[in-house]
């Protein structure tokens, strides 16, 4: 078993690695070439990328699929594991083990999407920016804070081309938020609430299910990955895992780096000062079924230099916002929002930063009529509601993702300091972003990084090149 004092010292012999970059900032294929990519996980979100990616015919080829699930749903009928991209692209050569697809698939690969369970976030996309691939990587980035900024300083130092898997970052949301502020409709930023219906999983007071037989189609050991040995159960595989503290980062993890990213992005939120959480009971197994928690900026947009934010999960939501009618409130459609409460008006916008308006809808029609709006002045993605498609143009462009790296792991670090704050129910946690520590609390700190130790043999400081 390893120690956690042997995985950092991993870790730093991953950071001095020679890293020879095949696909990097600055290096751009002919006008006709494509660029070839590697999906580690095509079932799910992984089916979804292949999708949005085979589109683009004329920039892209599908180099390869890796998935530890060869054939089946697991008794999953709506989810779309591996086989259903299997079937339709039977050319495309398939494998496992992401370590041997990278290892010895290396010279036909220039990029490389996770689209895994969070738990292996950080280690495939480490072991495939050490073979100097582009990396475009699901939400949450990662599954742990260090995590997060790890793999910033891998990428930035390997000068490779990144992307999280974002749709709101592409959109109009926050940069309409910017623009309205800057032209003073919103006034100052007094709160900022955001509520979900998730979790759709169980979480809780879970306890580990008894140990079933491993499908044939299954490699369990390669989806436990760095994780600690578990029995399999097909209550875990292929969704739920999002509940479990070993694998997932909870409603927050799946919802929160859609909900938040027009404000974070928006206002320039940057790390909460303080952080306040509660919520339904736990353990160390499972994340809860409802939290809340408030999060506090010292932020020159705020009332005060002041702003709040307010988030609720597992059914939760606020009981008054200014300006918002009760009746929608309590609506059970609505039951996936963020409003952002200023001195002069309220926005409204869904969770992946399209229908941004002004509330309520009237006064954004008669603002319309009236060109009160100002013009639209920072630039629009031209793959709005694409991540994808916009990592591939970069890759040949030659240029950094404006939802890569630099932006998406501070953004999960801020998201995640909600999960950590749901273990320290009602007390005020100060976060201090330089050395990812908390003011006074030791075991808060603990939670920055990993509870267990990874398996070493999926970490990407054993490959020497």
């Amino acid at each position: 078993m390893s120690t956690r004092r042997s995985f950092l010292k991993s870790g730093a012999a991953l950071g001095g690695m020679m890293i020879l970059p095949t696909w990097s900032i600055g290096k751009t294929k002919g006008p006709n070439s494509k660029l070839n990519v590697a999906f580690v996980g095509v079932g799910g979100r992984g089916e979804a990328a292949v999708n949005q990616i085979s589109k683009l015919k004329d920039e892209a080829n599908l180099a390869a699929f890796c998935d530890v699930l060869d054939d089946g749903d697991l008794g999953q009928k709506w989810y779309k594991s591996a086989s259903y991209s299997y079937k339709r692209f039977p050319h495309v050569p398939r494998f496992r083990d992401y370590r041997v697809m990278l290892d010895k698939f290396d010279k036909y690969i220039d990029a490389v999407v996770v689209a895994t369970p969070d738990h292996m976030h950080y280690p495939i996309a480490a072991w495939a920016i050490a073979k100097g691939k582009a990396v475009y990587c699901e939400k949450p980035l990662t599954r742990t804070i260090w995590e997060a900024e790890e793999l910033k300083r891998l990428a930035k130092k390997a000068g490779v081309i990144t992307q999280m898997g974002n749709q709101g970052h592409t959109n109009e949301g926050w940069r309409l938020v910017k623009e309205w502020y800057e032209a003073g409709i919103l006034g100052q930023i007094e709160d900022i609430y955001c509520w979900t219906n998730r979790p759709i999983w169980p979480q809780g007071e879970l306890t580990m299910p008894p140990a079933q037989k491993v499908p044939s189609t299954l490699d369990y050991k390669l989806w436990l990955g760095v994780a600690p040995c578990q029995p399999y159960n097909k209550a875990i595989l292929p969704f739920n895992w999002r509940g479990l503290r070993n694998y997932g980062t909870g409603a927050v993890g799946d919802m929160g780096c859609h909900f938040l990213d027009v404000p974070y992005s928006g206002l320039d939120l940057g790390f909460p000062s303080s952080i306040v959480a509660e919520s339904t009971p736990f353990n160390d197994y499972s994340w809860p079924s409802a939290a809340s928690s408030v999060m506090t900026f010292t932020n020159k947009r705020g009332v005060d230099n002041r702003i709040r934010l307010h988030w609720y999960d597992g059914g939760r939501r606020p009981k008054k916002i200014k300006r918002v009618d009760e009746a929608f409130l309590k609506d059970p459609r609505n039951n996936n929002c963020t409003f952002i409460v200023g001195t002069k008006a309220t926005v409204k916008t869904n969770e992946y930063g399209s229908g941004t308006m002004i509330y309520p809808r009237e006064k954004m029609v008669e603002m319309v009529r009236s060109k009160a709006l100002p013009p639209k002045s920072i630039e629009r993605s031209k793959d709005a509601n694409n991540p994808h498609a916009e990592w591939v143009h970069a890759c040949l462009e030659g240029r950094q993702c404006p939802g890569g790296f630099d932006y998406a792991a501070p953004f999960t670090e801020m998201a995640l300091l909600g999960m950590i704050a749901i273990t320290q129910p009602g007390k005020e946690l100060r976060y201090m972003p330089r050395t990812m520590e908390f003011l006074d609390n030791p075991e808060a700190t603990r939670q920055v990084r990993s509870l267990y130790d990874y398996k070493q043999e999926f970490l990407p400081s054993r490959i020497r090149l």
